[in-house]
C-alpha cells in the first residue's frame, strides 16, 4: 500500500513539471493524440517534430514504468480463455488494447491501477469467438502524453467461459448431489486473482427447495448463453416434478459482476430458463451441456436422457437466452436426435473436428452391441448438424461385442491433443477387463468425412486389477478432463479411477508430447502417469469426478477433484465430501500428492449443506451418468 502511494505521488508530482514545461508543445497533456497514432499507424493526425516533447515524455516513461507499465493478470502465453473479460494493471492513466492486430480500444485505468476489457461477447460488441480458435492480444501502456509503450502480447485459446462475475478469472462450479429426501444444491465458488484461491465457502447457492427427490443439481454445467461475456449456470433436475421421472433443466443467468444470484425457487427465487421433459420415463436433465452449435456466439441448451436415448437441442435466442418451452405441452426442440435404444446420450462433447469454423457434436451409447459401446459423431454443415451421423465403434482387440466395455460411456472429451487446430477425441471404456478400464484418444484427420480412424493413436490402461477394489474394480475412466497443464500450447489429459489404490482412488496426470500427441502407456505393466493424486481414506469416491481449469490464471490448468463420500446414509451423511483443488505447476503438474500419507492439496472446497458435495463439476461435458434405478432413488 506504501509503495503504491509513493508511486502515485511521484507520477503526479512529475506529471505537473512536465505540464508546465511543455504548455504549446504536442505532448501537452492537455491533449491526446487520436487513437490511430497508439496503434502506430502512419498518417498526418501523428505529429512527430516536437522533439521536445519526446525527450520529457521519454524520460518520464523511463523512469516510471520500464517493464511494469502494464500488465495482464488473468492471461499468458498460450492461456485458456475461460472468462469473457481481460483484466490487468498499469502505471499510466489508460491502456491500448488490440485483438489479433486490428485497431483497438483506449481503456482507462482506474484509481488503483487496474484495468479491465470486454473480450468480443455478441450482445455488447457484435462480435465473438469460437471454441477452440487462437487469437493474439496485445496490450500497450499509454501516459498522459499520449505515448504507448511496453507492450505485453499474449497469443490464446478460446475456451469456454467459468467466469460468472466477469473478474477475469474461472469460477469453481459445481453441485451437492440430492437424494429422496435431501434438497439439491449448485453452487458457485468465486475464483480470486489476488490469491489465486477459490473462495473458501460457496459466494452463490441456488436450490429449487424440495425435499422430494427431484435430483436438483445431479447434474450441471455453465455457459454464455445470453451472449453478454459472464457465465451462466445450467442445472439438471432429472427427477422432476418431485419422485418423477419427466425431469427438467434450469438456467440461472449472470447478474453481470454480481455474478449469479442465490436463488430458492421455493422461497421467491426465479430462474431464467426452465425446459420441462415430454413424457414419463424420460428424465430429461440426466445430461446438461451448454456449447455453441449454430455458430451464433450464443451458446445453446444440450440435453440428453440415456434412459430412452435421446438428445436435444435448444438453441438460444440471443441476448434473451434460451427459452423456456414445456415439451409434454407440445413444445419442440430446435434439434431432436434418437439413438437405438443404446443409451444414447450417456455423454457428449461439442468441438470443431474439422476446423472449419462450426461447433461439432459427438455423444456416446455405452451400451450398443451388449455393452460393447459406441460414439455417434455429427459434423456440423455450416451450423447445423446431420440428422445421420457417423459411427466409431470401439476396437475389438480391446472391447469386442458382449465385452461390458462400456465404450463411450463414462466420458468424452474433444481437445487438440497434437496443436493442428483440429479437436481430437479422447473417450473412456470404463467396463474393460471387468472395469479395469483404458482410455482411446482418437487423432483427427481434420476431415468432414470419417474424421476418426476405428485404430486409436493412443490407449491409457488403468492400472492393475489386483491393486484395485477387491481385486477386481478400478473404474479407471470413470471421469476425465483435457486441459494445458505445463502452458506449452497442447491438451493434456487427467482420468479418474476412484476404486484404484485398494478403493482409496486417484487421478493420472498424461501430458502430451506435443505434435505426436500423448504416448500410449499401461498402469497395470510398469507404465506411468506425470502425477498421481490419491485419495485421504477408502471409499470415498476419490477421483469420480475431475476437472482441468485454470483456477487462478497463470495459463496452466490446473485440478480439481471431487471425494462425495458415498459411506454415510441419510441425516448422517449431511455436509459430508469434499472437492480438492490442487494448483498445477510447468513441470510436472501439482506432482504426486497421496493425502492419506502426508500428500496435500493447495485447497479444500467444503459446503455443510446437501449429499455428497461435489457430485458434479461443470466441465465441457458431463462427466458421469449413473442409469442405476436403486441409485437415484436411494
Amino acid at each position: 500500500m506504501k509503495s503504491g502511494l509513493c508511486v502515485s505521488i511521484l507520477r503526479f508530482f512529475i506529471f505537473i513539471l512536465l505540464s508546465a514545461s511543455l504548455i504549446n508543445c504536442w505532448s501537452n497533456p492537455f491533449y491526446k493524440p487520436p487513437v490511430e497514432c497508439l496503434g502506430k499507424i502512419n498518417n498526418t493526425l501523428c505529429p512527430k517534430e516536437d522533439s521536445l516533447g519526446f525527450f520529457w515524455s521519454g524520460i518520464l516513461a523511463g523512469f516510471l514504468y520500464a517493464e511494469n507499465a502494464v500488465t495482464i493478470s488473468n492471461l499468458v502465453n498460450y492461456s485458456i480463455v475461460q472468462s469473457g473479460f481481460l483484466v490487468g494493471k498499469a502505471l499510466t492513466p489508460s491502456v491500448y488494447v488490440s485483438l489479433d492486430d486490428a485497431p483497438g480500444t483506449l481503456v482507462s485505468v482506474d484509481g488503483i491501477s487496474s484495468w479491465r476489457y470486454q473480450l468480443p461477447a455478441p450482445a455488447v460488441t457484435g462480435s465473438f469467438w469460437k471454441l477452440g480458435t487462437k487469437h493474439k492480444i496485445s496490450v500497450k501502456a499509454v501516459d498522459a502524453f499520449g505515448n504507448a509503450f511496453g507492450e505485453k502480447i499474449v497469443n490464446v485459446i478460446k475456451g469456454n467461459n467459468r467466469d460468472t462475475n466477469g473478474d477475469g478469472f474461472a469460477d469453481v462450479i459445481l453441485s451437492v448431489s440430492p437424494s429422496n429426501s435431501v434438497v439439491g444444491y449448485g453452487v458457485v465458488f468465486l475464483s480470486h486473482g489476488d490469491t489465486g484461491m477459490p473462495s473458501s465457502t460457496p459466494d452463490s447457492i441456488l436450490t429449487d427447495g424440495q425435499a422430494g427427490g427431484t435430483y436438483f443439481g445431479d447434474r450441471i454445467s455453465a455457459g454464455d448463453f445470453n451472449g453478454d461475456g459472464y457465465a451462466d449456470m445450467l442445472i439438471g433436475s432429472q427427477a422432476y416434478p418431485a419422485f418423477g421421472t419427466i425431469g427438467a433443466a434450469y438456467i440461472f443467468h449472470s447478474a453481470g459482476q454480481n455474478g449469479i444470484r442465490s436463488q430458492n425457487l421455493q422461497s421467491g427465487g426465479s430462474y431464467n430458463t426452465m425446459i420441462q421433459g415430454q413424457n414419463g420415463g424420460e428424465r430429461l436433465g440426466s445430461m446438461v451441456l451448454g456449447g455453441d452449435v449454430n455458430n451464433d456466439g450464443y451458446d445453446d441448451a444440450i440435453l440428453t436422457s440415456p434412459w430412452i436415448s435421446v438428445g436435444y437441442i435448444f438453441y438460444s435466442q440471443g441476448s434473451s437466452g434460451v427459452p423456456s418451452k414445456n415439451l409434454g405441452a407440445g413444445a419442440l426442440a430446435d434439434i431432436k436426435h434418437l439413438g437405438a435404444a443404446d443409451n444414447f446420450g450417456q455423454t457428449s462433447s461439442v468441438g470443431d473436428i474439422n476446423a472449419d469454423g462450426y461447433m461439432d457434436l459427438v455423444v456416446g451409447a455405452p451400451t450398443f452391441n451388449s455393452n460393447q459401446g459406441r460414439i455417434y459423431i455429427y459434423i456440423s454443415n455450416a451450423g447445423v448438424l446431420p440428422q445421420t451421423p457417423q459411427y466409431l465403434v470401439s476396437p475389438n482387440a480391446q472391447c469386442p461385442p458382449g465385452g461390458g466395455c462400456s465404450y463411450g460411456g463414462s466420458m468424452i472429451q474433444l481437445a487438440d491433443f497434437n496443436g493442428d487446430s483440429c479437436a481430437d477425441l479422447a473417450t473412456t471404456a470404463q467396463g474393460y477387463n471387468t472395469n479395469r478400464g483404458l482410455v482411446f484418444v482418437y487423432h483427427s484427420n481434420c476431415g468432414s468425412a470419417n474424421p476418426f480412424s476405428n485404430l486409436p493413436n493412443t490407449t491409457l490402461f488403468g492400472p492393475a486389477l489386483s491393486t484395485c477394489n477387491a481385486g477386481n474394480n478400478c473404474s479407471f475412466g470413470a471421469s476425465m478432463s483435457a486441459g494445458d497443464t505445463n502452458g506449452d500450447g497442447f491438451a493434456d489429459l487427467i482420468v479418474g479411477a476412484y476404486q484404484s489404490s485398494a478403493n482409496f482412488g486417484n487421478v493420472y496426470l498424461f501430458q502430451s508430447a506435443g505434435t505426436s500427441g500423448i504416448a500410449n502407456t499401461d498402469l497395470g505393466s510398469g507404465g506411468s502417469a506425470v502425477a498421481v493424486l490419491g485419495g485421504e481414506s477408502a471409499g470415498l469416491n476419490f477421483g469420480i469426478f475431475s476437472v482441468l481449469q485454470d483456477v487462478n490464471g497463470d495459463g496452466l490448468s490446473d485440478i480439481l477433484v471431487s471425494a462425495p463420500d458415498p459411506i454415510a446414509t441419510g441425516a448422517s451423511q449431511a455436509g459430508k465430501g469434499k472437492v480438492h483443488f490442487f494448483k498445477n505447476t510447468p513441470s510436472v503438474g501439482p506432482g504426486n500428492q497421496n493425502l492419506s500419507v502426508g500428500g496435500r492439496a493447495t485447497a479444500t472446497l467444503t459446503y455443510s449443506n446437501g449429499l455428497s458435495f461435489g457430485n458434479s463439476i461443470a466441465l465441457d461435458q458431463i462427466d458421469f451418468f449413473e442409469s442405476n434405478v436403486s441409485f437415484l432413488f436411494r
